[in-house]
């Protein structure tokens, strides 16, 4: 009987202990940088999703390339080894890392600005000290903690996401680029990694419509011969309306990498819009259909102040299309594309 009685106690010090480190939590660590970096929108020189050559610059378009600002991941806190993305993942293209956390973990990021200008890195959703600017060349660390709220509430799936931005100078921060997103996968219900295990892939997609003439850098793009080889003048009243370009991740008229998919995958797909102008999209997916708020559908809605999540489990081998449906959108080239394979 006492021995019984010993082993019922060590099992139920074992349980507890086990929901006492759940409770604590994880520690996440990222090091991330604020570089700048040449960014081209369209790679390939053509629109990939029709076949043919991109459209002609607008009177007042500097051209297709320009220099940016973006969060970007690093091995270690010396900020010498850029953390290189898998083939799979570079069509997240000019969007910060994936970050990612379960409901109790705590985040701590190192950041560097590598940058010209000061910037700084504050999520939402999570719990977090207020943000300073960082100047040029300095390290700040920042610790996040991932509280109950900021995890998935009763009708959500098993994930939410949020984002991560600079806001030193308010619109004109994420309009370079410098913005993120944030997974945070609930308690109980998440891999090693922090991603939820009820889903085999995960893809995050920024729709996003970016006026560069409101950028930190837009004058430094002007004077540089590398993203204004017509050498137009910043006094041109078209300088400050042709600038603005639709994208997926950064990229337009398909030249977004090829995601690949499997037949038979559960696929979660995370969307936000970020812009710095009208930013109403309708996502759509051609050859596939999503579960989207309890329903099946092919499209849906989005605009600046939410985020949205669909799951699709895809059944229809092909090449196929995903792009925003209004049309002053995908004229202008945001849409990309994605293979299901058998």
């Amino acid at each position: 009987m006492t021995l019984r009685r010993s082993t019922f106690t060590i099992a139920i010090a074992v349980a507890l202990l086990s929901i006492a480190a759940a409770a604590l939590g994880r520690e996440r660590t990222y090091y991330i940088a604020a570089d700048e970096v040449t960014w081209n929108y369209a790679p390939a020189g053509r629109d990939l999703t029709f076949g043919r050559a991109l459209p002609h610059l607008l009177p007042g378009q500097l051209g297709w390339t320009y220099q940016k600002l973006l969060y970007r991941r690093y091995s270690d806190a010396t900020f010498r080894v850029l953390t290189v993305l898998p083939q799979q993942d570079r069509y997240l293209g000019s969007i910060g890392p994936i970050l990612r956390a379960e409901v109790g973990d705590s985040v701590v990021i190192v950041f560097k600005n590598n940058t010209r200008v000061p910037v700084d890195i504050e999520p939402t959703g999570l719990a977090a000290p207020v943000a300073v600017p960082v100047p040029r060349g300095a390290v700040r660390t920042y610790r996040w903690t991932v509280p109950e709220r900021a995890g998935p509430g009763p009708s959500d799936l098993t994930s939410v996401l949020w984002i991560y931005k600079s806001d030193v100078h308010g619109i004109a921060d994420p309009t370079a680029g410098l913005i993120g997103p944030i997974i945070v996968t609930k308690q109980g219900s998440a891999r090693d990694n922090g991603s939820p295990v009820d889903v085999d892939r995960e893809l995050v997609v920024a729709f996003r419509e970016t006026d560069e003439s409101i950028s930190e850098l837009f004058g430094e793009n002007v004077s540089s011969a590398t993203t204004n080889p017509r050498r137009l003048k910043k006094t041109m009243p078209a300088v400050s309306t042709d600038n603005l370009f639709v994208s997926l991740n950064g990229f337009s008229y398909g030249n977004m990498p090829m995601i690949s998919l499997r037949r038979g995958e559960r696929v979660r797909w995370y969307l936000f819009a970020s812009g710095s102008t009208f930013d109403f999209h309708a996502p759509t997916w051609t050859g596939q259909t999503v579960v989207w708020n309890g329903r099946t559908v092919d499209t849906i809605a989005l605009d600046v102040s939410n985020r949205q999540l669909a799951d699709m489990v895809p059944d229809n081998p092909g090449v196929w299309e995903l792009y925003c449906i209004l049309n002053l959108h995908v004229e202008a080239g945001m849409d990309a594309r994605f293979t299901v394979l058998p």
